[in-house]
């Protein structure tokens, strides 16, 4: 039975996390998923693929730092699912399944003992403060950083118990991709400098025995002993991911994020309260939040920063005193704070708080409670041994649990799986998530914003508006916005307010790649064609990959009767985006000018076939059948379409009287 219990973990470990997330696969895209995934034409085209490695990757893959393997892992989504949500979902439980599996061998090698290893990586499965990570498409990058740091030090470790030469290598290698997953992975030589520290054995050797400290001289002379056997290659990593990330492939919007918080004394202010909300969160996971709104302290001399020392002193204290009882805990609880250094604004965050940030950190605190409903404390020995050939070797002791701890860790993993199968419904799509969020934080620019564009996308205007006021009156500076309310004008027909909007929201960020089409797209409208020339060619300037902009701007030098230019922006589109249906019709209506009638219904009838409620292309497809193939049924079935679908159009004249034609040629 002991042979194959950690197998029954595994597949344990496997059902139970695809069982806690299984009701988020027919959720939809939210939140940063519009960017990173739904108006990503950059992922739709291996083609595009080499463009990672160059310094097009940042306009082009919606990612202000360089995390390359997670644009892949879009790739190779798109490939299989093309825009289904659901195999997007399903590629984030597979990864946080297979992260829980991972956990659960790397405490059971470093632990030496299955049943605390299967609790802490049990909690990690289906631990509420997780579920951010796994429902958002746009955050998978703290999913690979995970999966890499926790392989890389798990190789790291099996690299000191044999094989060195093979795990070694692989542990550098897991290194590397997770630092180019994200950032956070940084701190793996920090923990394997901890873990070394903490858990060599005592030696008196090459250490001064008068000395206050020979413990901590013992140490320090191990670990520079394994500078260059052990840590060299993370350091060489390290350094050459500096390098990339900060010179050779550095984004240079980067620079224009502005943190919340504007001196260091304040952020240490700010990040205290934030720091001590983390650890509240920790043992009461509500209520999740995805926009946090954290007030930016600048003073001593209030009562919620003393509060919330008090509770990271008294955590401290719990820290350090847990090293008395058992090094297993005080390892882990530090994990938690050392993984979380690179989000607390340093180096500026334009969200400083974030539920996402705490996937890493979280893993430690889960080890440090299995170790605990385990009795643990008591049974595991405060230190490794080490024989002389240093190998580790763990204590033989049994671990049991008493019927309240069972009790206790009954209730934490069902109350767990609860709050997070719970959490998940809320992540079903933009409206529920907005909606849910404003109800926490109602004073989020935000959520009001993108509750907003959930409106407008149902058609909703009215309330879509108000959310934009609401926000407004938070956050005036906003360029996103003003382009949402200037759509808003555009569809209510107010040009002139939309044109104002859509300047504003330049003006406050000149890149803004949407404003500028969108502006575009109105003078193309005021047939102030010079000027919407000039806005899609700076949207392009900005982003090659935008093919809405390539058409657009074809429509406009169809309108100056430059043929020749508007049938390459159409090409250019379809190239980048073969079902760009709008594309097709366009490039139908050239043809059709030009009397290439059989190009002209192939390519009506392909933007029928790519978007079958696109009325104009079924009006265009209805007439050239009638005109040119005397296809009178044909004809008739699309023309019909046509007005079904949309009732309104300006052409729709014209279209009842051929229908009437047809009826009475009948």
């Amino acid at each position: 039975m002991k042979k194959y219990l950690p197998i029954y973990c595994t597949l344990t470990l496997l059902f139970y996390s695809l069982v806690v997330y299984l009701n988020c696969l027919h959720n939809s895209f939210v939140y940063d998923d519009q960017s990173t995934i739904v108006d990503n034409y950059f992922i739709r085209n291996w083609r595009n693929f080499p463009d990672i490695f160059t310094q097009k990757y940042f306009k082009l893959s919606a990612e202000l730092t360089y995390r390359p393997i997670v644009t892949l892992s879009y790739f190779v989504d798109f490939a299989f699912w093309n825009s289904s949500p659901f195999g997007f979902h399903l590629t984030n439980v597979l990864i946080h399944s297979v992260n829980c599996i991972i956990f659960f061998f790397f405490c059971l090698l470093l632990l030496g003992n299955t049943i605390p290893a299967f609790v802490s990586a049990l909690l990690f499965s289906s631990y509420p403060l997780l579920s951010e990570s796994v429902n958002a498409i746009g955050f998978r990058e703290d999913l690979f950083a995970f999966l890499f740091i926790i392989l890389s030090f798990l190789f790291f470790l099996k690299s000191r118990k044999n094989r060195y030469f093979l795990y070694y290598p692989l542990s550098l290698f897991c290194f590397f991709f997770g630092l180019f997953s994200k950032e956070m992975a940084i701190t793996l030589p920090a923990l394997i400098l901890l873990y070394d520290f903490i858990f060599h054995p005592f030696s008196k050797k090459n250490s001064d025995i008068q000395t206050a400290n020979p413990f901590i001289l013992s140490r320090i002379s191990f670990l520079k002993s394994e500078f260059f056997p052990s840590y060299c290659g993370y350091v060489l990593i390290s350094f050459f991911y500096l390098a990339i990330r900060f010179y050779l492939l550095h984004d240079p919007m980067e620079s224009e994020i502005q943190s919340p918080v504007q001196n260091p004394f304040s952020n240490f202010l700010t990040m205290t309260h934030v720091l001590a909300y983390y650890i509240k969160l920790l043992f009461i996971p509500s209520p999740l939040n995805v926009d946090y709104v954290v007030p930016i302290a600048t003073s001593l001399a209030k009562t919620s920063f003393w509060l919330s020392a008090l509770l990271l002193t008294a955590t401290g204290i719990v820290t350090f005193r847990s090293k008395q009882k058992n090094n297993y805990i005080f390892f882990f609880f530090l994990w938690f704070f050392i993984t979380l250094t690179p989000v607390m604004n340093i180096i500026p965050l334009g969200n400083i708080m974030a539920e996402r940030f705490l996937y890493v950190p979280c893993a430690g605190i889960c080890a440090v409670f299995g170790t605990l409903l385990t009795k643990g404390t008591a049974l595991l020995p405060s230190s490794l041994k080490h024989n002389n050939n240093n190998k580790t070797s763990v204590s033989t002791a049994t671990y049991s649990v008493s019927l309240p701890l069972l009790f206790a860790l009954l209730f934490l993993i069902s109350g767990s799986a609860y709050i997070t199968l719970r959490r998940n419904t809320d992540w079903k799509d933009e409206l529920i998530l907005w909606s849910k969020t404003l109800f926490v934080s109602p004073n989020s620019a935000r959520s009001h914003v993108n509750l907003g564009n959930a409106y407008e996308k149902r058609d909703i205007n009215n309330a879509a508006f108000e959310e934009y006021k609401n926000a407004l009156k938070i956050d005036p500076n906003d360029a996103d916005l003003f382009n949402n309310i200037g759509i808003y004008y555009d569809k209510m027909r107010h040009y002139e307010d939309a044109i104002a909007c859509y300047k504003k929201s330049i003006e406050i960020y000149p890149q803004h790649t949407r404003a500028h089409n969108n502006l575009g797209v109105i003078y193309t409208k005021q047939r102030e064609l010079d000027e919407a020339i000039q806005e899609f060619t700076k949207t392009i300037s900005i982003n090659h990959f935008y093919p809405d902009a390539h058409n657009n701007l074809g429509i406009a030098y169809y309108r100056k009767n430059i043929m020749d230019l508007a049938e390459r922006e159409f090409r250019i589109t379809i190239e980048m985006e073969p079902n760009h249906a709008e594309a097709h019709n366009d490039l139908g209506i050239i043809y059709n000018d030009s009397h290439q009638f059989d190009n002209a219904i192939t390519e009506f009838q392909t933007a029928v076939k790519i978007k079958p409620g696109y009325a104009n292309a079924h009006m265009n497809l209805g007439a050239l059948l009638l005109r040119h193939k005397k296809d009178k049924d044909a004809a008739l079935f699309h023309l019909r379409e046509s007005i079904k679908l949309d009732p309104q159009q300006d052409q729709v004249a014209g279209i009842q009287k051929l229908i009437q034609q047809l009826k009475q040629a009948k």
